[in-house]
């Protein structure tokens, strides 16, 4: 089979089967949210910069999913950081050798019609975990690079929330 056909192959099959499944493909201009308004992120941890790290990265899921970030937005989001944890998964030799991040955060979501959606306690839902190295920095560093991996994975799950959450309505 030349590859043309099998390609055109493909997409038939996808196109057919992807509704049976429960999934339905939309276009960004069809989402019942096209534009968000970033109102205030709060950092309640004993953890430095997470609010600038999360509205940084929050604001590149928001274009990846097709929402524009838009100060004269009707739908405004508060975000408050309220859990940051550092976990050793596992030990060698008396220190730790791998860990964890986990991050948890209270959301709210300002509708145009004056409504208010909480989402309380969201988190991501994969863990992300790191290796110690055996220098400091490295560790500080891979430390860093899983953080905002957490707060990648929240975005996208409050992103998710956002628009799914919106569509059941």
């Amino acid at each position: 089979m030349k590859t043309p056909h099998l390609i055109l192959l493909i997409f038939s099959l996808q196109y057919l089967l992807l509704p049976s499944c429960g999934y339905r493909l939309y276009r960004t201009t069809e989402l019942p949210i096209t534009s968000v308004r970033i109102g205030s992120v709060q950092n309640r941890t004993a953890e430095p910069g997470l609010q600038d790290i999360f509205t940084r990265v929050f604001t590149e899921e928001m274009l990846r999913a097709g929402l524009t970030p838009s100060a004269g937005s009707d739908h405004l989001l508060s975000v408050t950081i309220t859990g940051y944890r550092l976990n050793t998964l596992s030990i060698k030799d008396d220190l730790s050798a791998e860990y964890s991040v986990e991050i948890k955060a209270d959301v709210m979501l300002h509708l145009p019609d004056g409504t208010v959606k909480e989402y309380r306690g969201m988190s991501s839902e994969f863990m992300e975990t790191f290796v110690a190295a055996d220098d400091i920095q490295s560790i500080q560093s891979r430390r860093e690079v899983a953080t905002e991996k957490a707060l990648q994975d929240l975005s996208q799950r409050i992103i998710a929330e956002l628009i799914y959450g919106t569509l059941k309505e």
